[in-house]
């Protein structure tokens, strides 16, 4: 029988955000990288057939309509106040998911360029109550599947820098089995310039160069 998942993708905002990458990219250009990368992160989860409903947690009205528009099985959720930050928009979700009667959450961010249904189904076919996706650096978790079932309820998450080894610390605290999962889909997110150059490097798939001479084209008119 097949897991019941929830995947729970926090987006804050797809006007602001990213100011790291300030220095290459204008914020026209971010905000069109905001909602291409969470638009890839979502149809990944929707192709993926894993997924009971694909929850977008925000506190942004923009956000949550966005969701919407993106069809049935993405659902939007607005973050509770009693929950802010990234870390209270994941516990929203698995309050969302625990109430329905769900197995598993599966947290993304919505930054990830190259994530494949493939890499969400890699995910899952680990056995640990725990799997994380670590970022290519080995230091963050930028995707983090969490099975409900005895203490995972109680799990803490500690998303933000040095993450990966809080929640493998968090997860031997609670006697859970954890894994950590590496893989160039959930491993490569868009924080920094160096990202982005090392991004543009990757660009040569079609979907992906498309993207980058949108942003490059962005630019290169308003010097």
């Amino acid at each position: 029988m097949s897991e019941r998942i929830v995947v729970v993708i926090p987006i804050r905002s797809l006007r602001t955000g990213k100011m790291r990458l300030a220095p290459v990219l204008g914020p026209d250009a971010r905000a069109s990288l905001l909602r291409a990368a969470a638009a890839r992160v979502v149809d990944a989860a929707v192709a993926s057939g894993l997924a009971e409903a694909i929850l977008v947690v925000s506190p942004d009205a923009e956000v949550l309509s966005w969701a919407a528009a993106r069809g049935a099985g993405v659902v939007p959720l607005a973050q509770p106040a009693h929950y802010p930050g990234l870390n209270g928009a994941i516990e929203a979700g698995r309050e969302w998911a625990l109430a329905r009667g769900a197995d598993a959450i599966l947290s993304l961010f919505g930054d990830l360029p190259l994530l494949a249904a493939g890499d969400l189904a890699a995910l899952a076919a680990h056995p640990e109550a725990v799997v994380l996706g670590a970022d290519r650096r080995g230091e963050g978790t930028n995707a983090l599947l969490l099975r409900l079932a005895g203490r995972g309820g109680k799990f803490c998450f500690a998303f933000g820098e040095g993450s990966l080894a809080r929640h493998l610390a968090e997860a031997h605290r609670l006697g859970l089995d954890a894994a950590v999962h590496e893989a160039a889909g959930t491993g490569f997110d868009l924080d920094t310039p160096s990202d982005w150059g090392d991004y543009l490097d990757l660009a040569d798939a079609p979907e992906l160069g498309a993207l980058a001479g949108r942003l490059l084209a962005y630019e290169a008119g308003w010097r």
